[in-house]
C-alpha cells in the first residue's frame, strides 16, 4: 500500500471535517444573529403598540388637543 497516498487522503478528510465544522459554526452564527435581531423586533413592536395604545386611551379619556372641524 502507498503510505504517502493514505496520509494525503487521512489529511484531505481531516481538512473537510474541519472546514464542515467551521461552515456549520459560521451558519450557527448567522442564525443566532437573525433570531436577536427577531426578538428586538419584537420587542420594539410590542413596546411600541403598548405606547400606541397607551396614547389612544389618553386621547380618549382626556380629549385631543386639536380643534373639531365642525362645531
Amino acid at each position: 500500500m502507498n503510505w504517502r497516498l493514505f496520509g494525503w487522503l487521512a489529511a484531505l478528510f481531516g481538512g473537510a471535517i474541519v472546514a464542515v465544522w467551521l461552515a456549520a459554526t459560521v451558519i450557527g452564527w448567522i442564525f443566532a444573529g437573525i433570531g436577536a435581531l427577531i426578538k428586538i423586533a419584537l420587542v420594539v413592536g410590542v413596546v411600541g403598540g403598548l405606547v400606541f395604545l397607551g396614547w389612544k386611551a389618553k386621547n380618549a379619556i382626556s380629549g385631543s388637543d386639536r380643534r373639531q372641524l365642525r362645531k
